[in-house]
Formats: C-alpha cells, structure tokens, sequence
C-alpha cells in the first residue's frame, strides 16, 4: 500500500487539471419579465407599451473587473437604450445578476394609430466588448 501512496498527489493534479473548478465558458442568460401588482415576477417575450420591460443578465465573471453593456435596439435596428456597468468578480468566481430596464412611454394617438414602439425588438448584453447574449421580443397594443 506504501507503495502507491506517492500515486495520490499525482492523481488529485491530474484530476484539477481536467476536471478545473471553474468553467471556462459560462452560460450567459437573459430573461425579459414584468412585475405583476404584487411584485411576482412574469416571464414573458411580449410587451404592451407603458409598461416596464425588465431584464436579469446571469453571467460568470471573467478574473477582475468586466464591463457589462445592455444595448436596447428597436424594430428600425436603432440603439433606443444603453446603459453599462463595471462588475467586480468575486473570488472565488460565482454567477452574478444584473438588472437593467427599459420603459417604453404610451400616448393616446400611440394607442389609435400605432406606434414607433410596436414591432420586434432585441436586447444585446456586451461583455468586455464581446457580444455575450441576445434576446429578442415583441412590443404591441
């Protein structure tokens, strides 16, 4: 038994070098919801105007700072909306959130003629200059 006892310390650096503790690659997600009346969450991809769209970005941070970048683009392919924060990874590195949110105002001749608003919209999250999620959505009557 003495004998294989060397084998250990071999076998746990073997083990961290292919199995490492932290993932390289995490899976960034978006998820597009609006508060009900009592403050429940409802996932949802399609919007009415007046309302307020929120976003939650789940990312693992990379070693340090990261810069986080939410780009709102309306249906004529238009930034409407930016808004950037600095995130400082935790050591040791764990899943972080982020809430950002757009209000898309409502009018009376919005609601009778229509509306710039209405159509296909797309939330792009940059991290570090690098296009790290999208989510695409609806707005509507």
């Amino acid at each position: 038994m003495r004998r294989f006892l060397f084998l250990a310390p071999i076998l746990v650096f073997f083990l961290v070098l292919v199995f490492p503790a932290f993932p390289g690659e995490a899976s960034n997600e978006i998820v597009l919801y609006r508060l009900k009346n009592e403050g429940k969450k409802e996932i949802r991809d399609d919007f009415s105007l007046g309302e307020k769209i929120y976003a939650d970005f789940t990312f693992l941070p990379e070693e340090g700072l990261a810069s986080v970048e939410f780009r709102w683009i309306n249906p004529l392919n238009n930034k409407e909306q930016f808004y950037s924060e600095r995130v400082r990874s935790p050591m040791p590195p764990k899943k972080q959130t982020i809430l950002c949110w757009l209000y898309l105002p409502s009018s009376l001749p919005d609601k009778i003629i229509g509306s710039k608003y209405f159509g296909r919209w797309r939330l792009e999250v940059w991290v570090n200059n690098h296009r790290a999620a999208t989510k695409a959505f609806d707005v509507g009557n």
